[in-house]
């Protein structure tokens, strides 16, 4: 008996209980959750020797490996021997995430392309972006499945990919077919080029008839972007006119002024230091005329028409000697005035009833 009780005392002390052996092996996964094909480190802490089951079929022995998942979430399984011999199973999980996405292969220009996906594993409430080549256009949050649906306006044609915090899509490459608008057209295309311009600070109108002050306005963004001065929405504006940016004042000060481009053949009203509409222009162009370039400030104003020697002027707002900024008939996108700068007579009256007296105007 007493031989007995010296044996079952010994058997206690070498063998530790089950929760102590645990406590001595301790396993990472590094990382543990990213972007499939997803490499992750493996490490037993106190082990010796171990044995991983991968969870997806696969393998290895060893204190550290490494091992590349494909999507899905997985659980490692690792069976550890630590130096005293004792043996404990633990398990890790695993998550590679592989984000999806179908698109249709052409869209018409500034119509609903419609785009589905899924992040893998599912995963509900995550936030998904659609980019193309001019920026962000949709987002969409994952339902319960992981699924997600974006309906988007196209205006460029190229690759379009879906991002969320866990992973990105691979690209799609969608044609958008882009419309030939030119003076004459109707229909909500119009409508869609107009709002494009506005955006943008253009000067462009309302309605769905391209008419000569669509015209004006589709100069002056060739002239800002520095396109030929066609008239025309072909296939290069368009392009353009999707990765355009509203340009920059050349001053800053005063925050509220004007500026006259002769370059270009613009005038941009500036507001808080930024530009918030652009005016096609027309400027000195006749034999031995020219347009004063400098620093002026309106001095005169005359609402309605005002005869000159120079012919009759609308709305004008002098800012040196008998220099004008006015409304004319004729704006070409070109110069081919007699020294004044001329602007569209529908903006006319806008730039008259917006630009009080000693208002800055920069010539250059």
């Amino acid at each position: 008996m007493r031989f007995a009780l010296v044996v079952l005392a010994t058997f206690l002390i070498a063998a530790p209980s089950a929760g102590a052996a645990r406590a001595d092996v301790t396993i990472q996964a590094t990382p543990a959750a990213g972007a499939a094909p997803l490499r992750v480190t493996f490490g037993a802490n106190g082990a010796t020797a171990v044995h991983w089951d991968f969870g997806d079929g696969t393998s290895a022995d060893g204190v550290t490996v490494e091992h590349v998942y494909a999507a899905g979430r997985w659980t490692a399984t690792a069976t550890a021997q630590d130096a005293d011999g004792i043996a404990t199973t633990q398990v890790v999980t695993v998550s590679a995430y592989a984000l999806t996405l179908r698109g249709p292969r052409a869209a018409r220009y500034a119509g609903r392309a419609v785009f589905r996906g899924a992040i893998v594993p599912a995963e509900r409430g995550l936030r998904v972006t659609l980019a193309g080549p001019g920026g962000k256009v949709g987002t969409a949050t994952t339902n319960a499945s992981g699924a997600y649906v974006i309906r988007a306006r196209l205006r460029s044609p190229g690759k379009y990919l879906a991002r969320s915090a866990r992973a990105a899509s691979a690209p799609v490459r969608i044609r958008v077919v882009l419309p030939r608008l030119s003076l004459g057209a109707r229909g909500g295309v119009v409508g869609v080029l107009g709002n494009a311009l506005r955006r943008l600070h253009y000067a462009a109108p309302y309605g769905a008839q391209f008419d000569g002050r669509m015209l004006d306005a589709v100069y002056a963004f060739e002239k800002v972007q520095g396109l030929s001065r066609t008239g025309v929405a072909d296939a290069r504006f368009w392009r353009t006119l999707a990765a355009a940016r509203t340009p920059r004042p050349r001053h800053a000060q005063p925050a509220n002024h004007l500026e006259v481009n002769k370059g270009r053949q613009v005038l941009y009203v500036v507001r808080g230091s930024r530009v918030a509409l652009i005016v096609p222009v027309s400027t000195a162009g006749l034999p031995g005329k020219f347009t004063p370039a400098g620093r002026f400030a309106i001095y005169r104003k005359v609402v309605g028409f005002d005869p000159s020697p120079l012919g009759t002027l609308y709305d004008p707002m002098y800012f040196t000697g008998g220099y004008a900024i006015h409304g004319n008939p004729s704006v070409p996108p070109y110069p081919a005035s007699h020294g004044c700068v001329r602007v569209p007579m529908w903006i006319a009256s806008r730039l008259y009833a917006t630009n009080p007296y000693g208002e800055t105007v920069y010539v250059y």
